[in-house]
């Protein structure tokens, strides 16, 4: 087995978290490191993105390329199963300048521009390069890697510190015994792309689209616009669901259970049901697992945790590459500073970015369990008056917040619109307001052209090097 150098940082993974963790990294002059088992482009769930990724984006010096190649989001859309009820959350409500656009992209090519540009900046990308083995106990100056690339080539690698961005694979809490399953949140999501879609109720303008199934499926579907008459579509389910429909399709013969199953949730819904009338399925159904975990023992002198490694939670607010890639700008500050002059123990200033981090995920966990109790709030019927936000004065402006991703430093200021909504008499009167809010559910018409404008010669070309 042959031996690396020493590097400054080795990061494990290259979707979003590790990916931006090793740009900045690489770009403030460190020797980086960065091992991706997979060979890119690869498909991963989570299309949609939030608003406030788009600075990060600008930051990294992508966005503009981002632009050409995805359709812009301008807002959420929450329907419940039967169309009779909905609630538009339009961004630029709240966000005043040209941010509150964010984007709805195809992962494999979003996750294949992060890191290009991390190479771009200077960190050595090794694809198809598989993780072993992470030592972080035995060099006092460091951590090992053992490494076994596509050729069958082992190697190992030392590093003064080491990155977990491995995504669920969450390898160094699998690894020390530290991840733990949330079993209140047991789910499974199955999903695919179509084509030939006659783009509606509001994906004609990049919305996406949220709808509750209800009870028994505690779940929910969603249709997110990726073209002109492109949509990503998929439901999540809780897993004792899904294994009990699974064995029914099959007893009843089917001999593709995910896509009859998938098909058979799609149709619980009027708009979806309507929407995929006559399209094309373009990608075979995917499937995501294992969906929600924590790992404890989130960063040492020598190693730290993000993105999925970190922890995954329910992707129902599309908050996953936001956290993973904020996560990433907030470790990296005391990451340079142990390179700079270490300390025992945990580096300088990482215990503070972890508090950020922390109260960000359970905050957006939060927000998930009300989403998924049918005694609280159904984001498809949502605003009422209230203070619950210093730069608005209605509950309706601080649900926008939230869910264009304003939860790394103020989630401790909307404490107080929880507890509102977690009350039962509180929750009733909240629902009463809103049914009368007819402006609540006014759609964001008229943003097409700043939707698709300027990705559709990316379409056009993707289109026509597409095999289907």
């Amino acid at each position: 087995m042959s031996s690396d150098n020493t590097h400054d940082v080795i990061v494990i993974g290259g979707g979003p978290a590790g990916s931006t963790a090793a740009a900045l990294l690489a770009r403030e002059g460190r020797d980086v490191l960065l091992f991706e088992r997979e060979k890119f482009p690869r498909e991963h769930v989570g299309e949609s993105l939030l608003p406030f990724c788009y600075k990060l984006l600008e930051d990294l010096g992508v966005a503009d390329e981002l632009a050409r190649l995805f359709v812009r989001k301008p807002g959420v859309r929450f329907l419940d199963k039967n169309g009779e009820a909905s609630t538009t959350w339009c961004f630029n409500h709240v966000i005043k300048d040209s941010t509150y656009l964010s984007f709805q992209v195809i992962r494999s090519e979003f996750d294949h521009v992060l890191l290009n540009n991390a190479a771009r900046q200077g960190a050595d990308v090794r694809e198809q390069t598989r993780v072993k083995n992470v030592d972080i106990a035995t060099r006092s100056d460091g951590v090992t890697v053992e490494t076994l690339d596509a050729a069958g080539n082992e190697q190992l690698h030392h590093a003064r510190f080491v990155v977990d961005a491995s995504g669920r694979d969450a390898f160094i809490g699998a690894k020390n015994g530290w991840r733990k399953a949330r079993d209140e949140l047991d789910r499974t999501a199955i999903w695919s792309h179509w084509d030939g879609v006659r783009l509606a109720g509001g994906l004609e303008d990049g919305l996406s689209i949220i709808i509750y199934l209800g009870e028994e499926q505690r779940g929910w579907l969603w249709v997110f616009p990726l073209g002109p008459d492109r949509v990503t579509a998929g439901f999540v389910a809780q897993n004792s669901y899904i294994r009990d429909q699974k064995r029914k399709l099959q007893d009843a013969g089917s001999t593709d259970w995910m896509h009859d199953l998938c098909m058979q949730e799609f149709m619980q819904s009027s708009f979806v049901r309507t929407l995929l009338l006559n399209t094309r399925l373009v990608m075979p159904m995917q499937v995501n697992g294992n969906y929600s975990y924590e790992v404890k023992n989130h960063y040492g002198s020598n190693y730290c945790m993000i993105g999925d490694a970190r922890g995954f939670i329910d992707p129902i607010f599309s908050s996953g590459v936001f956290l993973s890639m904020k996560s990433a700008y907030l470790i990296v500050p005391p990451i340079l500073a142990q390179l700079a002059a270490p300390v025992e123990g945990a580096p300088l200033g990482m215990p503070d970015a972890y508090d950020h981090i922390t109260g960000a995920y359970n905050f957006v966990h939060r927000m998930i369990r009300m989403f998924y109790n049918p005694h609280a709030i159904t984001w498809a019927e949502a605003g009422s008056e209230g203070q619950l936000h210093k730069r608005a004065e209605s509950a309706m402006a601080a649900g926008h917040y939230m869910l264009s991703g304003d939860f790394f430093e103020n989630y401790e200021k909307y404490d107080g619109f929880f507890q509102m909504l977690e009350n039962p008499d509180n929750f009733r009167r909240y629902k009463m307001l809103v049914i009368d809010r007819a402006d609540l559910k006014v759609p964001c018409n008229g943003l097409t052209d700043l939707a698709f404008g300027e990705m559709l010669a990316s379409d056009a070309k993707r289109r026509a090097q597409s095999p289907v």
